[in-house]
Formats: structure tokens, C-alpha cells, sequence
């Protein structure tokens, strides 16, 4: 009887080691699953925060809708621009106008730009949601607005966007394109070529656009986005007003390289007396032009593009 009592006492000592063990078991379990949803969660967030900045990188603000933007094709390295219109030597500070392309898909900094102290001039595409709002602002304030027409690219990879110039269209078919886009930028005094490294480079095309231009009673801008582009001797040679960049301000998303560009900029001006100059809505742009704006200032005239295609087609 003995005996028996005394298994019966060590059974609850059993026990009590199993369920020690389980609950040892359990919290290892438990400690590896919040380890590993840990590393889970960081390599989420990780991924979430390099879209972002990349995103951001390219001009948009992390609230903003950014899946439809079409982005420029990489500009080419285009040699100094031959001195076809003569210098601006009666100012006293040389003359620079600044085109802020792609305008109306970011519409936090499309705004932020819109409220700088400066004689900007605002390029919008017509396909982009905020278009409308952002350059009905542009014009309110005083803003000279173009129209940046997307014109067809070289590179098969670059989409130029919707409604966008083809160079297999008809003058009909290049027509009807370009009255949609037009449509949507109501306060457009002239024009400029979005991407179009193929079509500005064919003058029979070109040729149809001026037709629709000179209309239109409207300028155009030569974005010159290939050495070959045949828009501005198309422009000139149909007694249209016209002009063609000369520094593109953002081909680095950084605020010491646009200002570095801008200096370039001055610098052309003060050269031959005038000097145009195109940028994008992007973070650095906004920081460079915001930070770097009283030097540019200091050493020359800005003035909108009108102002500028107007006087340098007096001469």
C-alpha cells in the first residue's frame, strides 16, 4: 500500500515538467513567429520606402497619383547651338526665360512652383488630371501657358502619352490630335514639343504643325530634344515666332547640379544676350529654384517666354 501511495505522490511532479515544457515550447514558438513577422514587416517597409523616393526622385509628391505619367525620353548630348537669331544687346541684364515643362501631374509641387516669386512659364500636358486646375491658377497669376504637345519618340520604350503627334498621320488625323490637346489647355499662347526626338525630326511633319500653329495665332518653342530636330527652321521658314531651348536645367535630380545649370544658363545670356532654359516639376527643381533664384536674379532679366519669342523676333 505503500508503494502505491508514493507513485501517486510523484505523479503530479510529472506533470507539472510536461507543462513546463509545453509552455517552454510555446514561448520559443512564439518568440520565433515574432521574429519572423519582424523581418517580414522590414523588408516590407523597406520596399515601401525605395518606391517612394523613387517615385519622389522623379517629381512626384508621395500623396500624388503617379501610375499614368509619361516621363521624357533621355536627352541627348546636343552640341552649342549655331547663332541663328541675332544677339539682345540693348537690355541691361541679359535676358533669360525658364519653361517649367510637364506640368499637371504633380500638383502638390505644380503648385509650390506656381507660388515662387518669379516669371515662370508653365508647359502643360493635356492628358493630366490636374491640368485644368493647375493652369487656370497659371493664368490667374499672370503666368504665360504653353501647351506641351507630345510628339512621337525614336526609342520604342518611351510613350509619349495619349493623343500624341505620329508621323504616319494624316494632316487630317495630325489636326484633330492637336485641336483635342489644345482643348485642354485653354490659355495656351504657344507651344512646345513633349519628347518627339522622331517626329521634329521630319519637316513634312513639322511643316503640318505650323500650319495648325500659324491658325491658331500661336508661337512655338523648340524643346530640342534632338540635334536634327527640324521644328525651329519649320517655325521661322512659316513666319511663325519661335525660339529654341538652350540648357535643360534637371537632367539630374539634384539640387547642386540645377544650380549649376542655372549658372549655365546665366551664363549663355550673358554671352549673347538672352537664353532659355527648361526644367520639370520635381523636388530638386523646386529646391534649386527656391534656394538659388537671387544669384540668377542678380544677373539677369527673367522674363516669360512670350516676352522673350517677341523680342527676338523683332530682329
Amino acid at each position: 500500500m505503500k508503494k502505491e501511495t508514493s507513485k501517486k505522490r510523484k505523479t503530479p511532479a510529472r506533470r507539472r515538467k510536461k507543462s513546463s515544457k509545453r509552455k517552454l515550447f510555446t514561448s520559443k514558438l512564439f518568440s520565433f513567429l515574432a521574429l519572423f513577422g519582424f523581418l517580414l514587416f522590414s523588408m516590407a517597409f523597406a520596399g515601401y520606402v525605395i518606391f517612394f523616393r523613387t517615385t519622389i526622385a522623379n517629381g512626384a509628391t508621395v500623396q500624388e497619383e503617379v501610375a499614368d505619367i509619361t516621363f521624357e525620353e533621355p536627352y541627348p548630348d546636343i552640341p552649342e547651338l549655331p547663332s541663328d537669331i541675332p544677339p539682345v544687346s540693348d537690355a541691361s541684364l541679359p535676358m533669360v526665360a525658364i519653361i517649367i515643362d510637364d506640368m499637371g501631374y504633380h500638383k502638390d509641387i505644380g503648385k509650390e512652383l506656381l507660388a515662387l516669386p518669379m516669371n515662370l512659364t508653365f508647359s502643360f500636358l493635356a492628358a493630366a488630371p490636374h491640368t485644368l486646375e493647375l493652369e487656370e491658377q497659371a493664368f490667374q497669376t499672370g503666368r504665360n501657358v504653353l501647351l506641351h504637345l507630345p510628339m512621337q519618340p525614336k526609342g520604342k520604350e518611351w510613350d509619349s502619352g495619349p493623343a500624341s503627334l505620329l508621323t504616319g498621320q494624316t494632316r487630317e488625323e495630325q489636326k484633330t490630335v492637336f485641336e483635342k490637346n489644345l482643348a485642354a489647355v485653354p490659355h495656351a499662347v504657344g507651344v512646345n514639343n513633349h519628347m518627339g526626338s522622331l517626329y521634329t525630326e521630319n519637316r513634312a511633319a513639322m511643316d503640318t504643325l505650323m500650319e495648325l500653329l500659324r491658325e491658331q495665332d500661336l508661337f512655338f518653342v523648340d524643346s530640342f530634344t534632338t540635334a536634327d530636330s527640324k521644328g525651329f527652321i519649320a517655325a521661322r521658314e512659316a513666319g511663325l515666332p519661335t525660339v529654341r531651348r538652350h540648357v535643360f536645367l534637371d537632367n539630374v535630380h539634384s539640387q547642386d547640379k540645377v544650380c549649376k545649370q542655372l549658372q549655365q544658363l546665366v551664363a549663355r545670356a550673358e554671352k549673347q544676350g538672352w537664353a532659355l532654359g527648361i526644367g520639370h516639376p520635381n523636388e530638386a527643381t523646386l529646391a534649386a529654384l527656391t534656394n538659388c533664384r537671387v544669384r540668377l536674379l542678380e544677373r539677369a532679366r527673367l522674363v516669360s517666354v512670350q516676352e522673350l519669342v517677341g523680342e527676338l523676333n523683332k530682329r
